[in-house]
């Protein structure tokens, strides 16, 4: 930080390559605490946790998606930028500290989550001003989210369960204003190599989850072979995830057209869904690996697919076919016993990664 008091300038042409701030890693920490949080909400035995696991999920991925954006163009790291930032964090961990009630607390979310994004909305307003040339892009950017907030708002005026719907809408709106956006961002793409690393931070927030589950699956089950066998197979399938993933950090792809990059970006969402869900899944295959494994299979074939998805928007077709087709079998095989359905999944995961180091690198791949 050369000066302490700076106004948002573009980092797009920056000459020195991005990476992570310190401010940004300390955003990303109260994220670890709010995918554990929601985590658990799909860890209970309620049947409708999965619907309420997704709907707490998206606005968290979102709330963390919104920030980065903001901070990949204008991230000046000066006091101001601070200042906006950590009130963010303050209205994302009342999130996190929510959720475990939603029930009671949904009020406490929907104010907490709009906190957030009018923070966000600020800060662009604020970056439209000092970078004209940015100004078309962050009005609409400020005009959507804006939108959004007031729907969040007004889903006060009524209770649960209408609450959530109205919420629904809010999302889509929210969701829905950088894809209207498309030709402003084109006149001012996101820095590249910046972008990549983020998403992978977030990426490791969620196979972090995996391991947890392992851990609290193991806490609360008498450990014997057969059980322990499961939860090393859970831990190597989300090394294989890993693998699969930050073996193809591919760069390039968020230029590559505007709607690939925007469908990279979006796939993290049902990807990190996916991770977060298959760590519960190992936890629920801990507790009865006698059990049917679609709260295994179902998420994993989810990873599988998105991350062919992802190829796809890198132009691989060979390996989006390769993991597509894993999904396939792994979707396949998700109402065999517990054992052999992670044994399986473990298989595809382990020909896949054999299948990419035979393979000749290339530039964009690491």
């Amino acid at each position: 930080m050369t000066s302490r008091w700076q106004p948002p300038r573009l980092r797009l042409f920056d000459p020195a390559p991005r990476r992570a701030t310190w401010l940004e890693l300390l955003y990303d920490l109260v994220f670890v605490v709010a995918v554990a949080e929601v985590a658990d909400v799909l860890a209970g035995s309620d049947p409708g946790r999965v619907p309420t696991f997704v709907g707490l999920f998206v606005p968290i991925w979102w709330a963390w998606a919104g920030y980065v954006f903001y901070a990949n163009r204008f991230d000046s790291d000066d006091v101001s930028h601070r200042l906006l930032a950590l009130p963010q964090i303050l209205a994302v961990a009342a999130m996190a500290a929510s959720v475990s009630d939603i029930a009671g607390r949904s009020a406490l979310f929907a104010v907490s989550y709009v906190a957030a994004r009018l923070v966000l909305v600020a800060a662009y307003v604020r970056a439209g001003r000092h970078v004209p040339d940015a100004r078309p892009l962050t009005t609409r950017y400020a005009a959507g989210f804006t939108l959004a907030a007031a729907v969040w708002l007004a889903s006060l005026a009524v209770e649960p369960p209408a609450r959530y719907a109205v919420w629904a809408a809010a999302m889509v709106i929210d969701l829905a204003t950088p894809l209207l956006a498309r030709t402003q961002q084109g006149r001012l793409p996101p820095q590249s190599e910046h972008l990549p690393e983020r998403f992978g931070l977030f990426v490791v927030i969620v196979l972090g989850e995996v391991v947890a589950a392992v851990v609290t699956g193991l806490k609360g089950h008498e450990v014997t072979p057969g059980v322990l066998l499961v939860a090393l197979a859970g831990v190597a399938v989300a090394m294989a995830f890993w693998w699969l993933y930050f073996g193809h950090v591919d760069e390039s792809v968020v230029l590559r057209t505007r709607l690939a990059g925007q469908v990279w970006v979006y796939s993290h969402l049902p990807l990190s869904l996916g991770l977060v869900a298959f760590g519960i899944g190992i936890e629920h295959a801990i507790e009865h690996p006698s059990g049917a494994s679609w709260a295994v299979g179902v998420p994993a074939a989810l990873v599988f697919a998105v991350l062919g998805v992802q190829h796809l928007c890198s132009g691989d077709r060979r390996a989006a076919a390769v993991r597509l087709g894993a999904a396939a079998l792994t979707l396949a095989t998700a109402a065999l016993p517990v054992p052999a359905a992670l044994a399986l999944i473990l298989l595809y995961g382990a020909a896949q990664v054999l299948g990419d180091l035979r393979r000749p690198i290339t530039e964009g791949v690491a």
